[in-house]
């Protein structure tokens, strides 16, 4: 078998690591497109021009990611062949962090966001 297959359980734990780790950092833009415009004291966010296509964009992209290492973590940890059972559970745990944490933002958007007309 080839040295990266995914079939391999210690791949997929690597992957999901990977995944979860690249997907805390598109949930830290989501974050900066959120709250950069924020009223905290009406606690809605603020957009305009080009940023609600920016916002949702991040929002697919840290979806995507995170529900990838998420699932290779799921899929990898407690098999009897996986050699890096650390990393199986810490992209499964990251993986889901981020992605409640996307959700949670995303649905703030939604409800709470005011298009700001100039």
């Amino acid at each position: 078998m080839a040295k990266f297959s995914l079939r391999r359980f210690d791949t997929q734990a690597q992957a999901s690591v990977l995944l979860s780790l690249l997907s805390v950092v598109s949930l830290a833009a989501l974050a900066f497109f959120v709250m950069g415009r924020m009223s905290f004291s009406e606690f809605t966010p603020y957009y305009g021009g080009n940023r609600r296509m920016a916002i949702l964009g991040a929002g697919v992209v840290t979806l995507l990611l995170s529900g990838a290492g998420f699932g290779f973590g799921l899929n990898s940890a407690g098999q009897r062949r996986n050699d890096k059972q650390q990393l199986s559970w810490l992209g499964f745990f990251v993986g889901a962090i981020v992605l409640a944490l996307a959700l949670v933002m995303l649905v703030l958007f939604a409800v709470r966001g005011e298009a700001v007309i100039q």
